[in-house]
């Protein structure tokens, strides 16, 4: 189809009238076109003429749009000769394309009082041609975000949902980043680098901020063909990467036994925490030293998978006598961080140190009222020739080789042997004592043993012949006594079958409560007899005063007195 620009139309005749016509064109949006029309109409000789009572009205048509212009008015208008008249019509239409052909519908009707054929026309044969589309600016990403959040090395930026402008493809993104320390007050924006292409979508290998904990952000705009005046504007990232806070060491970690020649070392820890991302697990390494001062480096033991806080691990020691050795613990986070390291006590080893001895007796927090308590002591599973050693708070030890009188077993002994330490005459008051072995031959002594208890003053009141009366205070005193004892070789409270009260209980029962109380003291001589293989700390045998009926005898219970003291 022919553009209309410059064409004449020829419309009716006597006269024929001639249509040339022109236009213009603009287009305010890439939605619609404006079509400015000049119409030139001329009549076709000099002695031709339209004059009143005739009309034409022109009507011009593009895509469904229409405007009117008149050409001739039916009254006051009259026209003569070949001077062209000039009238002027704009059709703004719906147009989507550029430079696209639109169709034109040209029509002149008469519509004046008198019917005229002269100048009418109705002609769809031509077109006029859009203009290009208007030059718009890409459309920014609709999505953009960093994953993951937590960085210690780089993370992906993304984006998508771009879009080309109008005659302005997409040609590269234009990324920046700002900071922040709290993820909530932002910095201004860094330039960072242009990625080249075309695509509605695209990734970035970007990283964290130099500072541990601080927050990175990102922005990304579309740049297209069409310059800078038609980039789009910016898409900020729906969330940040911070840069990873390394994990935490663990605030104790302690290597037992403290001395130990073939027995499993096992190193504990406790307090270790992660940063910004969860522990994942642990390095563990040792070092070692002849004198407890100089070290080497640390050696590498293992690589620990495990993501709680605390825990304990046998690990490798040194089996060369006189050296110590020490351990590093190392807290791993999911990024694979390091904390810095937690060192331990240091550990020696010795040439078949020996074992810890078990302590029987007095049990830990227990009392007694023997002023020459009995330490009730077995030896460990090494060595075979062993020197039991007893310290009683701050002073000296005391051991089976140079003070022999005080053992049962004296000089060096065998394992797994019982032993009973009988103390020198101590005061009244709160006692710590501390056991070990030793294997005199290396000088290499056991873990220490330690207990406390009291050693407590006689609680018994003086019962005399024919002059106190056996009340039910004394009874009970002995019942409370003999439970205290009990408990100090860790026997366990003896449950009396009746209540003792004053002026209540029936004097006719109380030979059964002095039964009762030697059956409660009969277990502990057992135990001390029975301990070991000697008798020379052995509690005598007992021969019991003969109980009567009635109120007990004062020789009755001065014996149950005089046996707890000594037991």
């Amino acid at each position: 189809m022919a553009d209309i620009n410059g064409v004449t139309l020829n419309a009716g005749s006597s006269p024929t009238v001639k249509y040339t016509i022109t236009y213009t064109k603009s287009r305010p949006n890439n939605n619609q076109m404006t079509y400015n029309f000049t119409i030139s109409a001329a009549l076709s000789s000099s002695g031709s003429y339209i004059h009143s009572g005739y009309a034409l009205l022109c009507t011009v048509t593009v895509n469904g749009s229409s405007a009117q212009v008149r050409i001739k008015a039916a009254d006051g208008d009259n026209w003569d000769g070949t001077t062209p008249r000039l009238r002027y019509v704009s059709v703004t239409c719906t147009s989507t394309t550029g430079n696209a052909e639109q169709g034109v519908r040209f029509r002149v009707i008469s519509d004046g009082r008198l019917t005229l054929t002269s100048g009418v026309i109705d002609n769809s044969s031509y077109s006029v041609l859009s203009s290009p589309l208007l030059i718009t600016a890409c459309g920014a990403p609709t999505s953009c975000s960093v994953s993951p959040t937590v960085g210690e090395g780089n993370v992906t930026l993304s984006w998508s949902g771009a879009s080309d402008g109008t005659n302005n493809s997409i040609t590269s993104y234009e990324i920046q980043y700002s900071e922040s320390s709290d993820n909530v007050t932002w910095g201004s924006w860094t330039a960072l680098t242009t990625v080249t292409t075309s695509a509605t979508s695209g990734s970035l290998s970007v990283a964290p901020p130099a500072t541990r904990g601080y927050y990175r952000r990102f922005q990304v705009r579309t740049q297209g063909s069409a310059g800078a005046s038609y980039y789009s504007g910016w898409k900020i990232s729906a969330n940040s990467v911070r840069k990873n806070i390394p994990p935490e060491q663990a605030t104790v970690l302690t290597a037992s036994p403290a001395v130990y020649s073939t027995e499993p070392v096992t190193i504990t820890w406790s307090g270790a925490a992660g940063g910004t991302s969860p522990i994942k697990g642990y390095m563990i390494a040792c070092k070692t030293s002849t004198n407890n001062e100089t070290w080497t480096g640390w050696t590498v033991l293992e690589h620990l998978d495990l993501s709680a806080s605390s825990g304990s691990r046998t690990v490798a020691a040194s089996n060369v006598p006189g050296t110590y050795t020490r351990y590093g613990l190392w807290t791993i986070d999911t990024l694979n961080v390091y904390s810095s390291e937690q060192v331990s006590n240091s550990i020696l080893c010795v040439s078949a140190a020996s074992a810890t001895p078990v302590v029987t007796a007095p049990k830990d927090g227990s009392a007694t009222y023997n002023h020459n308590p009995r330490f009730l002591i077995s030896t460990g599973s090494q060595p075979n020739s062993q020197v039991v050693c007893v310290k009683i708070g701050s002073g000296i030890w005391q051991d089976s080789v140079n003070n022999p009188e005080l053992f049962s077993a004296r000089g060096t002994i065998g394992k797994n042997t019982s032993v009973i330490f009988r103390a020198e005459n101590q005061i009244p008051g709160v006692k710590l004592i501390t056991i070990r072995c030793l294997n005199q031959d290396f000088a290499a002594p056991s873990s220490d043993v330690s207990r406390t208890f009291t050693l407590l003053p006689s609680p018994f009141e003086t019962i005399s012949a024919n002059e106190t009366k056996v009340k039910a205070k004394h009874i009970t005193a002995l019942r409370t006594a003999a439970n205290t004892v009990r408990d100090y070789y860790r026997l366990p409270t003896f449950s009396w079958s009746e209540s003792i009260m004053a002026g209540k209980t029936y004097v006719k029962n109380w030979p059964f409560h002095i039964l009762e109380i030697r059956r409660a003291l009969e277990p502990v001589i057992d135990l001390i007899n029975q301990f070991d293989s000697g008798s020379a700390f052995d509690v005598p045998e007992v021969n019991w005063e003969q109980i009567g009926n009635g109120r007990p005898k004062a020789a009755v219970m001065n014996q149950l007195q005089e046996l707890i003291l000594a037991l």
